[in-house]
């Protein structure tokens, strides 16, 4: 079955044809994790600057925190766990460590980082409205799936604690290459649904999922940005929404 989906703002309102499909990222957009990235960035700053002092402020700026804010744009916010990691184990290496040995160092602290905040699902609850919206896409017979920056374990984790597993047929996360922006990931969900990209919609938070949208030639993407403040400037996405009722279902 397919619906027409509309973002409706007082500018302006943006109507995608014939969809059949959405696929959701999930940190920023279903699961409120601002406030949880920053605690876990904490954490991993804390452990390595524990192995080398003069490593934090550097990497306070990888990871893009701003104050005790994560900048909704940066590496924390919108990469993937081995991406920050890969990240901090070369800011190790350059400081003479060997480069096995700088990831084994990374992957420890990003491991006791992970311990002191698990599970991570009690911390990061859905947006208010979200789980309204799933369930009203859900009741018009859109088919629906996660496609998320986050471990797929924990975007497991994170449906089954809200009560929300029913609701999508595919849940996927990061744990391997390719990740976002590749479309690879996103037409691997369209071939599970047996639906084609071109009748999907991506709802997200992020360039990433714009571009990666865009790249697999899907309907389009629904730029969120209820997850942030301020919210992020969203390049890739073909209408921006700053609440779930603003995303309306026309059967």
């Amino acid at each position: 079955m397919s619906v027409t989906l509309c973002c409706q703002r007082p500018e302006e309102t943006v109507c995608f044809a014939n969809v059949a499909a959405v696929i959701f990222d999930k940190d920023g957009t279903l699961a409120n994790s601002a406030h949880y990235l920053y605690q876990l960035a904490q954490a991993r700053l804390r452990r390595i600057a524990a192995i080398a002092p003069g490593l934090e402020e550097p990497l306070r700026r990888s990871f893009g925190l701003s104050g005790h804010h994560v900048q909704p744009q940066g590496l924390q916010a919108v990469g993937s766990r081995q991406e920050n990691l890969i990240a901090a184990a070369a800011y190790l290496a350059g400081q003479g460590y060997g480069w096995i040995q700088a990831r084994e160092m990374a992957e420890a602290a990003f491991r006791e980082a992970d311990c002191e905040l698990s599970p991570k699902a009690p911390f990061t609850p859905p947006y208010p409205g979200v789980i309204d919206l799933v369930q009203r896409l859900d009741a018009a017979g859109v088919a629906l799936a996660v496609l998320s920056g986050d471990r797929t374990a924990e975007v497991e984790a994170f449906l089954a604690t809200y009560q929300l597993s029913g609701f999508f047929q595919v849940a996927m996360g990061s744990d391997r290459p390719p990740t976002k922006p590749d479309p690879t990931p996103l037409k691997k969900i369209c071939a599970e649904l047996k639906i084609p990209p071109a009748q999907t919609i991506v709802i997200g938070d992020a360039d990433a999922d714009g571009l990666m949208a865009q790249r697999a030639a899907t309907a389009g993407c629904i730029g969120v940005t209820w997850g942030w403040y301020p919210p992020p400037p969203l390049s890739y996405c073909q209408c921006t929404v700053a609440a779930p009722t603003q995303i309306q279902i026309l059967c």
